[in-house]
């Protein structure tokens, strides 16, 4: 067994998940030094915070990053692998690159990205602990993906029990049933739009002879599912009547598959219904302009157009799926005009802070705002990170029940 990756995640996950869990913060210093070192030499220095933790604590380097691009140079130039050599830095690259993606959403802040980028550095390539590997992990330093949807798959049963035991304490029966209810059509609706999909490269090749495979195969797919979302009558009715094709041709199989895919989508649709409730009731919370402090992470956007001063609640995530069943990318990027105040992860400055004030003293924006409750997530990136090294990958395993491997 190899290891060193294993130490490295160890040392470095115990930390930030401490130190996330104690202040909210992520130290670089404890995953990436020279990081540290770069933003010192370019003045990102900032004035030191006030926590609880142990002096040496926040104090302690752990080169993850370093060591993790080190060792697999070391392996690949043992091996005559240059792709080997360079997975380090390859899986640095990747782990940000997802990292910010999200940051940039909103959904963490950006000492997350620092934190996957070093799991990613430190495990490029799945471990042969690992018994579940997608292809795509075999032969290239793309397992920072099974990282990071592990993480986000391992916390949905935490997510699951807490939000529940919100839901009953507070006694909101309406909203617990609107968890397993709301959107449970369209659920309904994709799985039938993806049989469709996958159906209609059955028929195209018993027709045509023609066969759909690889990576054609996933773009046709998606292809499909994207215009029956914008035609959603439309894909309603081809996708029942793919789907008695396909049931009268395996009726026993395809039933079986559909049910699968049905209850996957089921799944992950109470998954983020629950997202959705815990950030609009138990992960935000409302506010006057007094309360809010530098830092503080909006979960609002706040602008001025055409004279007035508006604001839009509307979620990340929200955009996301209008986004996919309308093909229309702008939703995800809105036009504001002048941004006063948004929900980026690195939070209000004083500066945005004393202008909100002077706007709600002159009445020209209602002295509420939404501000978000710190959820610390370098937990669950260490627990995604200890299924990776040790099982594998959680999605890939889903995939291929999907698929009745």
């Amino acid at each position: 067994m190899d290891y060193v990756p294993l130490l490295l995640g160890v040392i470095m996950g115990a930390v930030t998940s401490y130190t996330d869990i104690k202040t909210g913060f992520i130290f670089d210093n404890h995953v990436f030094p020279t990081l540290t070192l770069i933003g010192k030499l370019l003045g990102w220095g900032e004035e030191e915070e006030e926590d609880d933790l142990p002096r040496w604590v926040s104090k302690l380097i752990i080169p993850a990053v370093e060591i993790g691009i080190i060792y697999h140079l070391y392996l690949g130039i043992r091996e005559g692998n240059p792709l080997m050599a360079a997975s380090g830095f390859i899986g640095l690259v990747l782990g940000f690159f997802l990292g910010l993606l999200l940051y940039y959403m909103g959904a963490w802040a950006s000492g997350d990205a620092v934190v996957l980028a070093g799991f990613s550095a430190i495990l490029p390539y799945a471990p042969p602990t690992a018994s579940v590997v997608a292809p795509y992990a075999l032969n290239y330093p793309l397992y920072p993906l099974a990282i990071l949807l592990n993480s986000i798959i391992a916390i949905f049963p935490f997510i699951f029990i807490y939000a529940l035991g919100v839901l009953l304490i507070r006694k909101k029966f309406r909203e617990l049933t609107a968890i397993f209810t709301e959107g449970a059509r369209l659920t309904l609706e994709v799985s039938l739009w993806t049989m469709a999909a996958l159906g209609l490269r059955l028929v195209i090749y018993k027709a045509m002879g023609f066969s759909i495979t690889g990576l054609w195969s996933w773009l046709f797919v998606i292809a499909v599912i994207s215009i029956f979302g914008k035609f959603r009558m439309v894909g309603d009715a081809v996708g029942l009547l793919v789907l008695a094709y396909v049931v009268y041709l395996e009726p026993a199989p395809a039933t079986w598959a559909f049910l699968r895919l049905l209850a996957v989508l089921y799944t992950f649709k109470v998954f983020f219904s629950l997202v959705k409730f815990m950030r609009v009731n138990v992960l935000m919370e409302e506010v006057p302009v007094e309360k809010l402090r530098e830092w503080d992470i909006l979960g609002e956007t706040i602008f001025e157009g055409d004279g007035e001063v508006l604001r839009d609640r509307t979620d990340s995530f929200t955009r996301i799926k209008n986004a996919l069943l309308t093909l229309d990318l702008r939703s995800l990027h809105p036009d504001y005009g002048r941004v006063i105040a948004s929900s980026t992860a690195e939070g209000l400055t004083e500066e945005q802070i004393a202008e909100l004030k002077r706007l709600v003293e002159e009445g020209r924006l209602e002295n509420r705002f939404l501000r978000k409750k710190s959820m610390p997530f370098a937990p669950a990136l260490f627990i995604g990170f200890l299924i990776s090294y040790f099982w594998g990958d959680i999605f890939w395993w889903i995939e291929l029940k999907l698929a009745g491997a």
